[in-house]
């Protein structure tokens, strides 16, 4: 399975799957899609950072596994 659809490699699986389906059904028509296009950018960005700071920390694995996912998403939310 490649990187970009496999959920333990990519933290927006969901988003992508979600983006990519409304396009689909709206024939690529994007002003249709705003809303899932900006949450798939918003995860990309927030995991993104997540990434470069445990990085700059030299926390391996740089991209934390799906189990540190979700609870780095739990603590995220609780906090906004």
């Amino acid at each position: 399975m490649s990187e970009a659809k496999n959920g333990d490699s990519n933290p927006c699986l969901q988003e992508q799957r979600l983006s990519f389906k409304c396009l689909q059904d709206s024939f690529g028509d994007k002003s249709q899609c705003e809303p899932q296009i900006e949450n798939y950018n918003d995860c990309k960005t927030f995991w993104y950072n997540i990434y470069k700071e445990r990085k700059t920390n030299k926390i391996r694995p740089y991209m934390p596994s799906l189990e540190e996912r979700i609870k780095i998403k739990k603590e995220y939310m609780s906090g906004h």
